[in-house]
């Protein structure tokens, strides 16, 4: 039970650099500023609600919101009741709604349906978001959303993976930030990502490049803000597995058989309110099973070459021994002039255990034979 009340208030604990702020000013339809108006922003999904009041110029600032979609809610005796829906704040970002009250009767109200800003003026950031339904949507083989930065156009592939060069930086010197906390890997001395959540746990992260919050920094290139999922007053569940098996696979060119693959990435998840508009959780559990193989091109002896015949190999073999180095006869090594610790033990493998080979023997020149190593994680 302690464990699921401590998950449970974590999915609360969001550093300021990872929240979203509005402002505004609220006026009447004689453009004359409207102090003391009661403001109230409420997420529609988790029922949540930050409060605030117009100060003597009119203006009002909600600092230290979660990103989500929001109603805004202005009153204010002697005018009608304002609602804006619609609203959406994003991670990290600063947005800005204007309000005008009409004069009327509290029975009355009026409703806004808010419209996406085309022009952030709040904010001289540079930079941008890549939302939820995004994230689901794209095709990801390893269900990791990192690597869809590069969808803003700010960064440069300079790896795998997260390694990126953002606003000119180096690779591997973006700052990482998951819910306000650091998530650098610190213990090898550079800014690479230590931990990516799958995207079933992650609602939208923002990539800016430059002009950022002063809090933010430790950074030679950008900044990713990520914001975890949390739990909504409805109840959601999911299942899921995806796999890559080599029997939807063709043999490659070098490889005489098709390499094993078995690659399975299943979970679930289900979040949903403890007690209405106040306490919600959020549960995701992610597996994986690999079992690949690799194909490896090598020259490898034969079972006679391991004896010392070298007859069906057209390359000659010398006595380096006798003066002016004559081919053996054949091109066999006697048996005799085999080390005898040689055939047990040369480096870096022991004849008797190298591979046999997978093709013909060559009848003009080298030719490679390849082997298969199956690895399991």
């Amino acid at each position: 039970m302690r464990l699921l009340v401590f998950f449970c208030a974590c999915a609360g604990l969001f550093a300021q650099s990872q929240l979203a702020t509005l402002s505004g000013t609220v006026v009447d339809t004689s453009a004359a500023v409207v102090p003391a108006a009661a403001i109230k922003l409420v997420n529609v999904e988790t029922g949540e609600a930050w409060s605030a009041t117009t100060n003597e110029s009119g203006s009002f600032t909600v600092p230290l919101v979660k990103p989500g979609r929001y109603r805004l809610d202005v009153d204010k005796t002697g005018f009608k009741p304002h609602a804006q829906t619609g609203l959406v704040l994003e991670t990290g970002g600063q947005q800005r709604v204007d309000v005008r009250l009409e004069v009327g009767s509290q029975a009355e109200r009026v409703t806004v349906e808010a419209s996406a800003s085309q022009l952030q003026t709040e904010s001289a950031t540079v930079g941008a978001v890549v939302e939820n339904r995004t994230i689901v949507n794209m095709p990801l083989i390893n269900r990791r959303a990192a690597q869809l930065a590069r969808l803003t156009g700010f960064v440069v592939q300079v790896g795998t993976g997260s390694n990126f060069a953002m606003g000119g930086g180096r690779g591997n010197n973006t700052n990482w930030r998951i819910d306000g906390g650091n998530v650098q890997n610190v213990l090898v001395g550079d800014q690479g990502l230590n931990f990516d959540p799958p995207i079933e746990s992650l609602q939208e992260f923002s990539v800016s490049i430059s002009n950022y919050s002063a809090e933010l920094g430790r950074t030679g290139g950008g900044v990713v803000q990520m914001t975890t999922r949390s739990g909504t007053n409805q109840f959601h569940g999911s299942a899921y597995e995806y796999l890559r098996n080599d029997a939807f696979d063709a043999r490659t060119f070098f490889a005489a058989t098709k390499t094993p693959l078995r690659y399975n990435l299943f979970g679930v998840s289900f979040s949903g309110p403890i007690r209405k508009d106040k306490t919600h959780f959020f549960f995701n559990y992610e597996g994986r099973r690999t079992k690949s193989g690799s194909t490896f091109i090598h020259n490898v002896p034969t079972p006679a070459e391991k004896t010392g015949d070298f007859s069906a190999n057209p390359i000659v073999i010398r006595d380096p021994e006798a003066t002016g180095r004559p081919p053996f006869p054949g091109n066999r090594i006697p048996a005799g002039r085999l080390d005898p610790i040689g055939p047990a033990s040369p480096p870096p493998i022991p004849i008797p255990m190298l591979p046999a080979p997978q093709q013909a023997t060559p009848t003009s020149a080298p030719t490679a034979r390849t082997s298969i190593r199956p690895t399991t994680t």
